[in-house]
């Protein structure tokens, strides 16, 4: 696929996808969730005239685009079967990653970044169409609660997990950039331009 062109739902009018038509406005962060295509746009474009903003003029292809990137194969156009997909549920690769992450944390001193930085990334991450729920570990849960102690940010109400890396986001956001990376190299391809653990993305700050 050419990297300017956008994905495109095959039939807006057919069936739902898989848990609805969804959209994260990357500006405010707001869930754009509805059961219809024609409902959808028509929520996005209801919420933009609430704030006062211009509706971007490829709004609905915008909007397919991103859809269609958390969409299993066949249901869009333009993609490619093969290519790596988030999703919100755990295998053992993820669970094995997370475990080396908090070794590696742990040797290096239980050390945080910044109140800033872990601001500035949970910002980031709750306007992430990949901040999603991850089932299948709840166990991880916990695991963050007993052992980072982390702080907290004024985000922390929107973050649940990455549908990359599958991390609990309330507290990979305080970890440092060079222990995660270590992980995060082996999912470089799956993570979006703007997000702060993509390699020279315009967000990533080694």
């Amino acid at each position: 696929m050419n990297p300017s062109t956008k994905l495109q739902l095959i039939n807006t009018q057919g069936p739902c996808p898989p848990d609805g038509f969804r959209y994260v406005d990357p500006i405010d962060g707001f869930v754009c969730h509805a059961w219809t295509y024609n409902d959808w746009v028509a929520l996005q474009r209801q919420h933009l005239h609430a704030n006062e903003r211009k509706e971007p003029i490829d709004l609905e292809e915008t909007m397919q685009d991103q859809l269609c990137q958390t969409l299993p194969p066949g249901w869009c156009n333009f993609d490619d079967a093969n290519r790596p997909r988030a999703h919100g549920s755990l295998d053992w690769s993820a669970v094995a990653g997370a475990l080396k992450t908090f070794a590696a944390w742990m040797v290096q001193g239980c050390q945080h970044v910044h109140q800033e930085e872990a601001n500035r990334r949970a910002l980031i991450c709750s306007r992430c169409y990949l901040n999603v729920s991850i089932s299948g570990c709840s166990g991880c849960q916990a695991l963050v609660k007993e052992v980072l102690h982390t702080g907290t940010t004024k985000y922390d109400f929107a973050l649940r997990g990455c549908g990359v890396c599958k991390c609990v986001l309330r507290a990979k956001v305080h970890f440092p950039q060079e222990i995660l990376d270590r992980e995060n190299a082996r999912v470089q391809d799956q993570y979006p331009s703007f997000c702060w653990n993509k390699f020279l993305g315009e967000n990533y700050r080694p």
